[in-house]
């Protein structure tokens, strides 16, 4: 059987040099996004300077300029220890003292950026030799692909999404650009901690398996991964689902403004209101004023709400939407991804929006002000 690899070392030089020509590239195909930041940065450097083992990067010789004798090579994985160790060098971050570890012997380079390093250190930098992998250049993409899959398996830095992201497939790639849309940053839906480790390119995967079944469950990773395989060659083709997603977007962009924005900037929320827009859609039903009315006032009232409240209600229309205002509250705090409380939601915001009567506006107005008045009343002293 043939060695599909071997190990050896290279300077960080020739591994600048490389970078810098642009014959050492990082293909993202296989790589998760840049998620470090610049304290895992400097502690690489420091790392480096301290001359202390780092671990391997894995490089694949993919294509050769008979002319040159130029060698494309891939980055397989290490991406972002090379990226950090080339943004060293070109002078884009200092070594700050506060993320140091070994603040006695870092006290020669802390705070210096590339330039101002002593000689002795520079050479340090420069002379470094870097655990390389060499795959076998007879390897094809897929299976570089597949052994950065293995790879990760086991790998338990690396979350689900971020390990889907290592294979090859067409569904993953339209997820991502769903995920790069300014809709997402516009509503605030994902933090930066969720951008770094692809939870958006998850989340947009699971929308646009709702776009294509319907609600479904989603409490694992099952399905998203089954669409990753099922879809690896060709989806939305047609673009289809791409379109009508676009149009929920606007129409959950209509929803929001300053008193909602809260609401729709939570996940579970924003799932349920595609599942909303979707369901308007179907229903031939246009967007208006008076469903902006309805869905703000029940967000205000929403917000009010506590699971606490003990209330009398006299009037039986306050007593029933309370119970539905409960019911949506405990589907979004427990379980937001079983299909029975994402159909829960889905319903109880659609009769309020829209198959109820104009006089829900001033149920909603009601219940808002007698949550008020319920927050502000004195608890129990306790004897």
């Amino acid at each position: 059987m043939p060695i599909l690899f071997h190990r050896n070392t290279k300077s960080i030089k020739d591994i600048f040099d490389s970078f810098g020509k642009g014959l050492l590239i990082i293909d993202t195909s296989y790589q998760r996004r840049s998620i470090w930041v610049l304290q895992d940065k400097i502690r690489l450097i420091e790392t480096i300077l301290l001359d202390l083992v780092i671990p391997e990067v894995f490089f694949w010789p993919s294509n050769t300029d008979v002319s040159t004798g130029d060698t494309l090579t891939h980055i397989v994985d290490g991406q972002q220890r090379i990226n950090s160790i080339v943004e060293f060098i070109d002078g884009k971050f200092k070594l700050e003292e506060k993320h140091l570890l070994d603040k006695e012997k870092g006290q020669k380079y802390c705070n210096k950026s590339f330039d101002k390093l002593d000689d002795s250190d520079k050479g340090k930098i420069w002379t470094y030799n870097l655990p390389v992998v060499n795959i076998d250049r007879q390897l094809t993409k897929e299976e570089i692909t597949n052994m950065f899959y293995r790879l990760n398996l086991t790998n338990y830095s690396l979350n689900p999404q971020e390990k889907r992201h290592s294979k090859e497939s067409v569904f993953g790639d339209e997820a991502e650009k769903l995920s790069n849309l300014n809709f997402w940053k516009d509503l605030r839906l994902f933090s930066f901690t969720d951008a770094k480790r692809m939870k958006d390119v998850e989340y947009c995967s699971t929308i646009y398996i709702l776009a294509k079944e319907g609600i479904t469950s989603q409490t694992d990773n099952k399905k998203i991964n089954a669409y990753y395989e099922d879809y690896a060659e060709e989806f939305d083709k047609d673009y289809n689902l791409t379109e009508k997603i676009k149009e929920a977007m606007d129409i959950i962009e209509k929803l929001n403004d300053k008193t909602t924005i809260s609401f729709i900037s939570k996940k579970a929320q924003m799932y349920t209101l595609f599942c909303f827009s979707f369901k308007l859609m179907d229903n031939n039903i246009n967007y208006s004023d008076e469903i902006f009315e309805r869905f703000k006032l029940f967000v205000l009232a929403y917000n009010k709400f506590r699971n606490e409240f003990d209330i009398d209600f006299h009037d039986g229309n306050l007593r029933k939407i309370n119970e539905e205002i409960k019911k949506y509250k405990l589907a979004s705090s427990e379980g937001v991804n079983k299909v029975g409380n994402r159909v829960l939601r889905l319903e109880i915001l659609y009769k309020i929006c829209i198959d109820s009567q104009s006089n829900i506006k001033e149920f909603l107005k009601n219940l808002k002000n007698i949550y008020e008045q319920e927050k502000k009343k004195p608890k129990d002293a306790t004897l």
